[in-house]
């Protein structure tokens, strides 16, 4: 035993000094620069034992499921701490939450009278066993709801776990929790040559890098240290503990997140999922607790704009006013109106509790609304109820709508066929009355043709003696008619010469009086142009004699003006020479200046008035050479015309001939239309009429034929047939406008 107890300690010494290995190898502090200077975070990934019930469960399931418990523990703490934080938003009281947890199982196993030490208490009493090892822990804890008796055998207990009860067969328990590693093989590894065993046979760290101290929990104990004494040796139990509570400790300093995995199938098969299996694995993932108890006070939550859209029909605002004001958010307001409106569809559910005070279905929040076990199964129930009698209403007026309307078409589908027959009827009584009428046409032919026979035969006796008369007299006729049509169409012919030679003059005088009308216009165009021109010269020559006047003057003027500068010059000269002025002396002066200022305002009209002049003139002039430019433009347009007439004379008589062979050709055209419009026309109209019967037919199909296949594709041919008509009418309706 001390051997195997040995080889144990060494396998797991040996394991935790190749986890050291690994993380100083891929740790941030020994393999970056400045590793040591700052704290680094970590992402750690715990992959839990998983809960283990099996037919046979020994002291390592109970290891397992104690550490489940542990982990349990933990995942609703942080369950409940979520609840807590979304009801401290909503502004919803914490009192209001209770739940269960499992801390009755883990007083079970780790409590002072618990499994865990009483076990540890079999482990050191001399021939400890297993069943006296159940026995005590049965009567240390006979009031625990969590442990479970076997009447049948004595070393058979069970514990009602968080994902149900499992039996535990304890044989072996006391043996697999001893370790008899003695001292003194421990003080021999720790002089061993080798490393592993002289160096880390008492290092239980998992890294070589200062970890800070982690404060035990208060009112806990932490991990039990190793005994220097055989007696008092740590069990595995023990030492199992201590580890857990250490994990425990580091996983309250960490952001937890819970990733629960779930085998749908045991045939790994996609799209097959059974249920029973699925919902062990939640009830053992801890998922059903958790839900139990996220929504162990209020099991429904709803938004509040979705409660006062879904239920406002159940709220009597004159028994239950809302708080809300017309100046508030619309959050706030919505919170007062659902707590008016829910307190008003909620009231018959209110309950007193043992203190008298009226506790209510339902808490409203800042955001949602909480509703009690069965509070929202109420408020749907009358909701649907409601929704029914409107429901009904609706359905009242839509089927009347219906047999209204199935009334209508019965009674046009039977419209329609009476219609027809009557049509048919008619049609036949017509047919009838035709065949009777052409029997006695008949009749009557045979008979007229009898009578004609015999007439005929008597006229022929007669007839035969007058032919050969008639034939003699018919001959000279002939013969005398014959010399009268020649004479005739000499005469006509001797006509249309005359004819033609007459239109041949007219045609010629026409255009004898059109050259004569056109010479005249052009000699009177000529004599036009010839007298502007005239007027152009004449005015030229004035304008030219007036514009010399002009110059002439201003010339003068400004002779003048230089004369009455040169002597004011010298008047001023002299004034300069002559120290003071008499008073008629400046009036002269001031006199001069004003006739000067004068002759300045006269001499800059006349420029002005001369540069509008010579405007005028070069405007003339340009007018002048567009006049004769148009002259010469409208002599070359009346030789253009003439030739063009000459042409368009030769073209009308070819045109005309054209236009008659045009006309023959039109009128053979129309009439071979005329027959191919009533060919299509007749075709037309028998598709119409057939079309009209094919669609009295379908009516009679679908009001009789059951088979919906066989309806549907004579409605398609039906409907083929008839877009056929339609588009052979549109032709030949677009070939006859009239």
């Amino acid at each position: 035993e001390a051997a195997d107890a040995f080889a144990q300690e060494i396998y797991s010494r040996t394991f935790l000094w190749l986890v050291r290995a690994i993380n100083d190898a891929t740790c941030a502090e020994f393999n970056y620069e400045g590793g040591g200077k700052s704290d680094f975070g970590i992402i750690g990934l715990l992959d839990i034992f998983g809960f283990e019930s099996f037919v046979r469960n020994r002291f390592e399931q109970l290891c397992i499921n104690y550490c489940n418990e542990k982990l349990q523990a933990k995942f609703t703490e942080d369950i409940f701490r979520s609840v807590q934080e979304e009801y401290e938003y909503e502004g919803i009281p914490l009192d209001e939450i209770k739940y269960d947890d499992n801390t009755d199982v883990l007083d079970l196993i780790e409590g002072k009278a618990g499994l865990l030490n009483m076990l540890n208490e079999e482990c050191v009493r001399p021939k400890g066993t297993d069943e006296a090892f159940v026995q005590k822990a049965l009567a240390a804890n006979k009031k625990s709801p969590c442990l479970i008796q076997s009447k049948l055998n004595r070393k058979e207990f069970g514990i009602h776990h968080y994902a149900g009860k499992v039996m535990y067969d304890s044989e072996g328990f006391v043996f697999s929790n001893q370790d008899t590693l003695p001292t003194d093989l421990s003080d021999c590894a720790l002089k061993s040559p080798n490393e592993i065993l002289a160096k880390h046979m008492t290092n239980d760290k998992c890294s070589n890098i200062a970890e800070k101290e982690i404060a035990a929990p208060s009112g806990k104990r932490g991990a039990p240290k190793r005994a220097k004494s055989n007696l008092v040796a740590p069990t595995v139990w023990t030492k199992y503990k201590g580890q857990l509570l250490k994990l425990m400790a580091m996983l309250k300093q960490t952001q937890s997140r819970y990733i629960r995995c779930i085998k749908p199938n045991t045939y790994k098969k996609p799209y097959i999922m059974q249920h029973v299996s699925t919902i062990e694995q939640l009830r053992c993932a801890g998922v059903v607790a958790a839900v139990t108890l996220s929504r162990s006070a209020f099991p429904n939550r709803l938004e509040n704009k979705t409660v006062r859209f879904k239920f406002s029909t159940m709220w009597d605002r004159t028994k239950f006013p809302s708080k809300s004001s017309a100046d508030m958010e619309p959050q706030l307001k919505n919170h007062y109106d659902c707590d008016a409106l829910l307190s008003c569809a909620l009231k018959p559910l209110e309950t007193k509790n043992k203190e008298g005070k009226i506790v209510k279905m339902f808490v409203v929040g800042k955001t949602r609304s909480y509703f009690r076990m069965g509070a929202l199964e109420y408020l749907e129930a009358n909701r649907t109820k409601e929704m029914g009698t409107q429901a009904i209403s609706i359905q009242r007026y839509i089927r009347g709508w219906f047999i209204r309307k199935e009334s209508q078409e019965g009674d046009k589908k039977k419209r329609k066929a009476i219609a027809t027959i009557q049509k048919w009827y008619m049609a036949a009584q017509k047919k009838i009355k035709d065949i009777e009428a052409e029997k006695k046409a008949m009749i009557e032919r045979k008979k007229r043709a009898e009578r004609e026979r015999k007439a005929r035969e008597k006229a022929e006796a007669k007839a035969k003696a007058a032919r050969e008369a008639r034939l003699a007299k018919e001959k000279a006729e002939r013969e005398a008619r014959e010399a009268r049509e020649k004479a005739e169409e000499e005469e006509r012919e001797r006509k249309e010469r005359e004819a033609a030679k007459k239109k041949k003059k007219m045609e010629e005088e026409a255009k004898h009086t059109f050259e004569k009308e056109k010479e005249k216009k052009i000699k009177k165009y000529k004599k036009e142009v010839k007298t502007k021109e005239k007027e152009l010269d004449d005015k030229e020559k004035r304008w030219e004699a007036e514009i010399t006047e002009i110059e002439e003057e201003c010339d003068k003027v400004e002779k003048e003006r230089d004369e009455i500068l040169e002597q004011i010059a010298k008047e001023e000269a002299k004034l300069a020479a002559i120290p003071t002025l008499s008073d008629k002396e400046k009036k002269k002066l001031e006199d001069s200046a004003e006739i000067i200022g004068y002759l300045r305002k006269e001499n800059k009209k006349l420029r002005s008035q001369t540069t509008q002049l010579r405007k005028d003139f070069d405007t003339m002039q340009e007018n002048n050479k567009r006049l004769l430019e148009a002259n010469a433009y409208a002599g070359a347009s009346f030789e253009a015309l003439n030739e063009q007439s000459k042409k368009n004379n030769s073209n009308n008589s070819k045109l005309m001939q054209n236009l008659d062979k045009y006309k023959k050709q039109n009128q053979k055209l129309k009439e071979d239309l005329r027959m191919r419009q009533g060919y299509y026309d007749a075709e037309a109209q028998i598709r119409v009429n057939y079309q009209k019967s094919m669609a009295q037919i379908m009516e009679m199909i679908q009001d009789q034929c059951d088979d919906a296949q066989l309806t549907e594709d004579i409605l398609v041919l039906a409907l083929e047939c008839e877009s056929e008509a339609k588009s052979e009418l549109a032709a030949a309706e677009a070939n006859n406008p009239h």
